[in-house]
Order: C-alpha cells, then sequence, then structure tokens
C-alpha cells in the first residue's frame, strides 16, 4: 500500500510540475530568440531608436563601402516612406537594396544585439 500511495504521489507531483516547467522552457526560448529580426516590419525597426540607428548605421556604412554619396535628410525620409511596410528579408529582392546573402547575416546579427524596448512599439500604422 505504501508503495502505491508513493507512487501516486510522485504522478500527481509530476502532473503538477509538468506545465510549470514546460512554461519556464517556453519562457527561455523566448528570451534567448532576438526581438529584431529579418522578419521584421521596417516601420517597427524605425519606431526604436536604438533597432533605427542600427539599421541606419548599416546602410550607412554599406553604401559607403560602394561609394554611394550619403543621401539628403529628404531623401531619407522619403525612401524610409517607401520601404516601411517590407521586412528587411523583402528589401533584399530589390537590387537597389544592396543586400546579399552576406549583407543579411551582417544585419540579423547587428539587429539581434538589440534589446526589446522597455514598451514595445505600437505596431505601425499602414
Amino acid at each position: 500500500m505504501k508503495r502505491m500511495t508513493t507512487r501516486a504521489g510522485l504522478l500527481a507531483a509530476a502532473l503538477f510540475l509538468a506545465p510549470l516547467a514546460t512554461a519556464h522552457a517556453r519562457q527561455a526560448t523566448a528570451a534567448a530568440q532576438p526581438y529584431y529580426t529579418l522578419d521584421t516590419k521596417i516601420a517597427d525597426i524605425f519606431a526604436d531608436p536604438k533597432a533605427r540607428d542600427v539599421f541606419g548605421e548599416f546602410f550607412r556604412k554599406r553604401g559607403e563601402a560602394a561609394g554611394q554619396p550619403e543621401a539628403s535628410a529628404e531623401d531619407q525620409a522619403n525612401i524610409a516612406q517607401v520601404i516601411k511596410n517590407f521586412t528587411p528579408r523583402q528589401l533584399a529582392t530589390f537590387p537597389q537594396a544592396n543586400l546579399d546573402e552576406d549583407g543579411l547575416k551582417t544585419l540579423s546579427d547587428a539587429l539581434a544585439k538589440v534589446p526589446a524596448p522597455a514598451t514595445p512599439p505600437a505596431p505601425a500604422a499602414n
């Protein structure tokens, strides 16, 4: 009888603890995932000043390396308006973006280092 009670107790404990362990594993996985990825809308990246700076610096360096002059503030605003509903991965399909696989990897790594904002930005309006 005692052995049966112990088994029942262990089973009850396992059933009680399993959801807690699963929730903890989900939280750990979510914490390990970057907040900004190549599949984040550019408008959402622009909504966070830290992410916007990383994105802008990446493209400034790419343009500089390609010998392109820096765009004026007005041109940058116009470009931002055009690309805001794309993700970086979608943007890479346009040759003008100058984004090859190596560039995407570099941008992905840079965006992954940007911490999630304390208050997530509101979803971008279309």
